[in-house]
C-alpha cells in the first residue's frame, strides 16, 4: 500500500477555515519557519513565485516572493490571492514555473512522497529549492518500536488531544527519492530532540514539548529528530512529463 490518504479521509480536519495548533506543533512549526526564511534568502532560480504546497490555513509572506497557496481542500484558502485547490501529486502548472517550494507542516505524512517530489521537481526551474519537512521513523519516538528505521510506515500520533494517523519516513528513503528527482541536498535539520525522548519515556506532548523548549541549547543528533526538514536544490534541464 503506497503512502497517503483519500481526500474524505482528512476533510473533517483540515476542510476548515480556522485551525488552533497544539503546542508541539507550534514548536516545529515555528522551527520550520526559520529555516524556510533562511533557505530562500539563499536561492539562486531566477523565478520569485514560492508555491505553498499544502499551505492550509497558513502563509508565506516573505518580501521579493510571490506565494502561489495550494491545498487538497477549499475552506482553507477560500478568499486568498493567488489560491489553487489541487493535489500536490498532481499539480496545475507548468514545468519550470517556480523558484521555490515549501512543503512543511507534515504534509508529505499526508500524500504520496514519491509522486508529490516528481511533481515539485517537474514545476521548479533550475537552482530551484524545495523545503520539505516530515516524521521520522528513526526518531527517538519510535525506538524499540515495530516502526523505527521502517521506509515508510502509518503511525497513530497525537494532534490537539485526539489520535491522529499519519505517515513517517526513514531520512535517507526521503533522501533518495529527492536525489532521484535531480535534487541535490542542500541542508538537513531536526526538530524535536529532546521532546522525542521524551515522548518515547511517556511523557505528555505538552511537557515534552516544554522540555525541548529548555534543553534547545544543547543539540542532539539529527537522525533523533522526530520531524526531518530537507532543503533540497533543483538542478538539470527541467523536463514536461511525457
Amino acid at each position: 500500500m503506497p503512502p497517503g490518504f483519500k481526500p474524505h479521509e482528512l476533510a473533517s480536519r483540515y476542510d476548515v477555515e480556522s485551525f488552533c495548533e497544539d503546542a508541539w506543533h507550534t514548536y516545529f512549526g515555528n522551527k520550520s519557519a526559520k529555516i524556510v526564511v533562511n533557505q530562500l534568502a539563499s536561492c539562486g532560480a531566477h523565478s520569485r513565485l514560492l508555491l505553498n504546497a499544502g499551505s492550509g490555513v497558513y502563509q508565506i509572506d516573505i518580501s521579493g516572493w510571490t506565494e502561489i497557496a495550494v491545498d487538497l481542500f477549499d475552506a482553507p484558502i477560500r478568499g486568498r490571492k493567488n489560491a489553487v485547490c489541487a493535489n500536490v501529486e498532481d499539480l496545475p502548472f507548468d514545468s519550470g514555473t517556480f523558484g521555490a517550494v515549501v512543503c512543511v507542516g507534515e504534509v508529505l505524512g499526508y500524500c504520496d512522497p514519491a509522486k508529490a517530489i516528481s511533481e515539485f521537481s517537474r514545476i521548479l526551474a533550475d537552482s530551484g529549492i524545495l523545503i520539505c519537512d516530515f516524521g521520522n521513523s528513526r526518531s527517538f519516538r519510535h525506538l524499540l518500536t515495530s516502526h523505527y528505521g521502517r521506509s515508510a510506515d502509518l503511525i497513530t500520533d497525537q494532534y490537539n488531544g485526539t489520535a491522529e494517523p499519519i505517515w513517517v519516513y526513514d531520512p535517507s528513503y526521503i533522501s533518495s527519492l529527492l536525489i532521484s528527482a535531480n535534487f541535490r541536498i542542500k541542508q538537513v535539520t531536526g526538530i524535536h530532540t529532546w521532546s522525542g525522548l521524551a515522548r518515547r519515556l511517556g511523557i505528555s506532548t505538552q511537557r515534552s514539548t516544554n522540555m525541548q523548549r529548555h534543553l534547545d541549547w544543547i543539540q542532539l543528533p539529527v537522525r533523533w529528530a522526530d520531524v526531518t526538514v530537507i532543503a533540497g536544490v533543483r538542478h538539470g534541464d527541467v523536463k514536461a512529463p511525457p
